[in-house]
């Protein structure tokens, strides 16, 4: 019985390996401390969009950062900040027009 036992826990590993190394997955993002994540810098931008709306935040990159989804047809979806880095919306970016840097007035905390 517990050698039947060994053998079951010995397979489920063995498929558990194999499925996590045949889907691309990266191990690292998982192993990856939420601080290290929370710490990207937050770069304040001035987003307008092609219906002439424009929009001052906080974006974690210029393009479609690994926390954004890209949808088929080129739709996405992507998040933007605060100042103190907490989400407060999500944007299109097939939407944006273009993206504008802004210099940093004061640093957040």
């Amino acid at each position: 019985m517990l050698k039947r036992k060994k053998a079951v826990f010995a397979c489920c590993i063995i498929t558990a390996l194999l499925l996590v190394s045949g889907c691309n997955f990266d191990i690292q993002k998982i192993v990856q401390s939420s601080s290290e994540k929370e710490n990207t810098p937050l770069i304040k931008v001035k987003i307008v969009f092609t219906d002439a709306e424009t929009l001052e935040t906080y974006v974690k990159s210029l393009g479609i950062n690994e926390s954004g989804k890209v949808y088929v047809g080129g739709s996405s979806l992507n998040y933007f900040y605060d100042s103190k880095g907490n989400v407060v919306g999500s944007y299109n970016y097939q939407r944006v027009l273009y993206i504008k840097v802004l210099p940093e007035q004061d640093k957040p905390d």
